[in-house]
């Protein structure tokens, strides 16, 4: 199991401007590198504190700047937003400014006031998304960029900066509907999922992973990236109410209330179990084998969340580390 990081740059106007936030991101991957986790990925939003990073590439440079072997991924960059021949050339720069570490997660989105703020319909996204998907790995072949669709007429030369990956970083792409799995299987393209949004128990998420699995084309090679919120603790868990826990429960707590997924809470109406990953290291690892052996290849642990303070952060991310062993 390779374990990595995902911060969705949550901000909260008590804990500081965003500079200083910012700052505690670049803290939080050089950790995640010194104590040995392979990546940090990094979530794509606007217009609202659900996430302050609208360019994931410019932090992921800055990151880059900062490490030497740390994978970077988007999580995910949200494609029916953006001129996709732009974004070949970003994130082709990326790849070369960080040395070939890029992981490119793609989603189409699913908050309507973004889609708002960039004049989109939503009705569009399915079909904005995989006509940029196709630009993008056009472009990153080194091809002539030749492509006609209903969004996006090109016929350009090929990119004058291509990544240092050949063909392109991988592509991974983001679902928040189960039923998706497999057509981004049929695709024989990687799959990212955030379980809690779209999933209640493990069954469905192996459900999810074998849908995604009976799709592939065959002998194509492919991983299933999950991200979920992780606070590895020196004692154990003993469920909602833990006074053990109370400091990230709180957290968890507000990072819900303040975020704009329907339904996702934590007391009251509680997101499930199965998908937060609160507990010592032995109550952790049993975890990380439960969810390897539904064929989960990444776990990318949600650490930073609701305002918690970065040693609490780097403490968790520190012990937690160890799991990729489990």
């Amino acid at each position: 199991m390779r374990l990595g990081v995902f911060c969705p740059v949550d901000s909260y106007p008590e804990n500081g401007p965003p500079q200083a936030l910012y700052g505690r991101v670049l803290d939080e991957a050089v950790h995640a590198e010194r104590v040995g986790l392979e990546s940090f990925w990094v979530a794509e939003h606007h217009f609202a504190p659900y996430g302050v990073a609208p360019d994931p590439a410019v932090l992921l440079s800055a990151i880059a700047a900062r490490t030497a072997h740390l994978r970077l991924g988007t999580a995910t960059s949200v494609l029916p937003l953006h001129d996709p021949l732009q974004l070949a050339e970003t994130y082709a720069l990326l790849d070369q400014v960080s040395g070939g570490r890029l992981e490119f997660g793609a989603g189409s989105g699913y908050l309507r006031y973004e889609f708002a703020g960039f004049g989109v319909d939503p009705a569009e996204k399915r079909e904005r998304f995989d006509e940029a998907l196709d630009v993008l790995r056009v472009a990153w072949s080194g091809r002539p960029i030749r492509f006609s669709g209903r969004f996006h007429r090109i016929d350009t030369p090929p990119l004058n900066v291509l990544p240092l990956q050949p063909g392109g970083p991988p592509v991974h792409v983001g679902i928040t509907r189960a039923p998706a799995a497999p057509f981004v299987g049929g695709r024989g393209l990687h799959l990212a999922n955030v379980p809690y949004i779209t999933l209640q128990t493990l069954p469905e998420l192996a459900d999810l992973v074998a849908a995604y699995r009976q799709a592939l084309p065959p002998g194509v090679r492919t991983q299933v990236t999950v991200a979920m919120h992780t606070f590895c603790g020196t004692e154990p868990w003993r469920g909602p109410d833990d006074p053990a826990y109370a400091e990230v429960e709180a957290a968890l707590d507000r990072y819900l209330r303040t975020r704009v997924v329907p339904g996702a809470r934590y007391n009251g109406r509680p997101i499930a179990r199965d998908f937060v990953l609160f507990g010592n290291h032995e109550q952790l690892a049993a975890r990380v084998r439960a969810l390897g052996s539904l064929g989960i290849d990444r776990l990318l642990l949600l650490a930073s969340f609701g305002g918690l303070s970065g040693d609490v952060v780097t403490a968790s991310l520190g012990r937690a580390a160890r799991l990729a062993a489990a």
